[in-house]
């Protein structure tokens, strides 16, 4: 499996991966204060924001686990991170729009930085993934 993967270092942030985004997507889409106590939304409708977001993440995470295991004949997992990827780029893009007044925040108060640096953490370990290879 390790070698499949292309070594240990890719093979532990395939792991990282698989376990970020299942934390994320699962409390997406299942916890319904997941989006309105960690993000600052201060209206129910977060929860349904979330929702389908979480069902995504949940959805590459299972193609992950499949690819990681070579389940049905998945056995690349570059698709998957490569959409991950371009997903945290146009993230932190927004994000940083946000934080920067470049867009108005949905409520009109100031976004707060770290929502522009969680998008960040999977696209380092991506990047670290694919230059590992």
């Amino acid at each position: 499996m390790i070698e499949s993967a292309g070594g240990m270092i890719p093979f532990l942030c395939h792991v990282f991966l698989i376990l970020f985004g299942g934390f994320f997507g699962l409390n997406f889409a299942f916890n319904k204060n997941f989006a309105q106590k960690n993000f600052d939304y201060d209206n129910i409708q977060a929860t349904y924001m979330g929702r389908p977001l979480g069902f995504l993440m949940t959805g590459l995470v299972l193609m992950a686990i499949a690819a990681l295991f070579q389940i049905g004949g998945v056995t690349s997992a570059n698709e998957i991170f490569g959409a991950l990827f371009i997903f945290t780029i146009l993230a932190f893009i927004y994000n940083l729009a946000l934080t920067m007044n470049i867009l108005p925040t949905h409520d009109g108060n100031p976004h707060h930085i770290k929502n522009a640096i969680r998008p960040l953490i999977p696209m380092v370990v991506i990047l670290i993934r694919y230059f590992n290879l």
